[in-house]
């Protein structure tokens, strides 16, 4: 190690161990209203009752979408050479929309939606919609309830791959799911907040009571994007109901965790961060500049999401860009670098079909706007947020996937989750784990919870 090595290397510790010091003990848990109104107008009495939903657009509704797909594309021709790297391309564009219009059959995929029982019941002013699915049981099989949640762009959508996985026991594992997929408030089938405030430590109390109310008092939970962190708020919050978390987005924010960063960009490989898991984290400046590339929608969601939602609103082509642009770039790092984004490419891991069922459901519930303002009211607080110092003591599974936005080693992601019981690199996948590698996602949590259910035997 060279001097200027040990120099630099003595002042981060020293300045950390200061920060350390400062921070060791552990926040307070955030204050959460334990019964707000978010619906429209005053407090009324709230509707317990579950009720069955279908999914069911109308046919004036369905004639308005065709009526403005038929619309001209104003196309702009790409940058020779571009690819995606400048974002959605011309041809890319037009070739989608003609699938569009003359071979998607929403009214058949309605069917393959409507294949699992849907409901919606009223918690804190919003009726909140989820699926169940039900689990295929037999001898020496043993059924335990687990809370899913999907994040941006996505839906409940993102589940019907692996639903046959979790609800079917897997060779070895002796565990068939009760699967409960909600939509998050403001998404899709759930009611949007009339109110400012809503974030995800509010949906972690609404999931739970949604959870009690449908008489399940411990549960597993699993997530990706927005779910991750609203499930690891719950594990966080409410250990007693949470019998275990699983996460396929494995970032965290904690002291100790960026300290750890910092001190493994100066110090030699392997010291900070195992030699294997050098390229989650390292180089710093090609992951940040990675990460600044593909988040510009954040911070416009973060801002002004009234008004990127209006804007995508109004057209159905213009919704499918948005949404279609970060189905490409958040399923392989390259895929800027392919002149399709790989979007048409037939080795793409995500049938075109189920992309444009989730861009449906987006557009038939008019849900992009209040989708986008769960942005503002977690960025705009993050500055004052405690509960990402708070640990995790549940038993945590973590799946890795290689395409993912950022993946955090697991060294860094125990400052956050004391007990982590497996931590899978799987060989393949990226943000969209349960649509894109349903069975290697489902295998995951197989696995995971067989080792807490053994644990707990033993």
């Amino acid at each position: 190690m060279g001097i200027l090595h040990i120099l630099v290397a003595g002042l981060l510790v020293a300045g950390a161990g200061h920060i350390v010091w400062r921070t060791m003990q552990e926040p307070p848990p955030p204050f959460i209203d334990p019964n707000p109104w978010w619906g429209p107008g005053e407090r009324q009495k709230e509707d317990t009752t579950v009720r069955p939903f279908k999914i069911d657009v109308s046919k004036a509704d369905l004639d308005d979408l065709k009526a403005r797909l038929a619309l001209p594309l104003r196309l702009t021709p790409a940058l020779k050479d571009a690819n995606f790297t400048y974002g959605f391309t011309d041809t890319t564009l037009d070739a989608v929309v003609k699938y569009w219009r003359t071979k998607y059959d929403w009214k058949k995929r309605e069917e393959r939606l409507n294949s699992y029982p849907h409901f919606k019941t009223q918690i804190e002013g919003l009726d909140i919609h989820f699926l169940r699915a039900a689990a295929k049981a037999g001898p020496g099989v043993t059924v335990v309830p687990l809370l899913m949640v999907h994040g941006w762009p996505g839906s409940v959508v993102e589940f019907y791959n692996i639903l046959p996985l979790l609800t079917t026991p897997q060779e070895g594992s002796g565990v068939a799911f009760e699967v409960i997929c909600p939509s998050i408030p403001g998404y899709a089938f759930s009611q949007a907040s009339a109110k400012q405030g809503l974030g995800d430590l509010q949906t972690a109390q609404i999931f739970l009571k949604l959870m009690k109310r449908l008489g399940y008092e411990k549960f597993f939970v699993q997530g990706g994007d927005w779910g991750s962190l609203i499930v690891t708020d719950m594990a966080t919050l409410y250990p007693e109901n949470v019998l275990g978390i699983h996460i396929n987005m494995a970032l965290i924010s904690t002291t100790g965790r960026m300290l750890k960063a910092i001190l493994g960009s100066v110090l030699p490989a392997g010291l900070v961060v195992d030699a294997k898991d050098q390229h989650k984290v390292y180089p710093m400046w090609e992951k940040t500049s990675m990460f600044l590339r593909e988040t510009g929608y954040l911070h416009i969601q973060s801002t002004k999401p009234d008004t990127i939602g209006a804007a995508v609103n109004q057209l159905p082509v213009s919704l499918a860009v948005y949404i279609l642009e970060k189905f490409s770039t958040w399923t392989h790092k390259e895929n800027p670098h392919l002149p399709d984004g790989g979007l048409l490419q037939p080795d793409f891991p995500i049938p075109l079909d189920q992309i444009l069922d989730n861009i449906c459901v987006y557009w038939f519930t008019g849900s992009i706007t209040s989708s986008m303002r769960f942005y503002a009211e977690y960025f705009g607080k993050v500055l004052t947020r405690t509960i990402d110092n708070i640990p995790v003591r549940v038993p945590t599974g973590i799946g890795a996937f290689p395409q993912e936005l950022g993946v955090d080693p697991k060294n860094f992601l125990a400052h956050k989750f004391y007990d982590i019981v497996t931590y899978r690199d799987h060989p393949a996948g990226g943000h969209f784990a349960a649509m894109e590698r349903p069975h290697l996602l489902a295998s995951d949590i197989h696995t995971f919870v067989k080792a807490v259910r053994q644990r707990q035997i033993h």
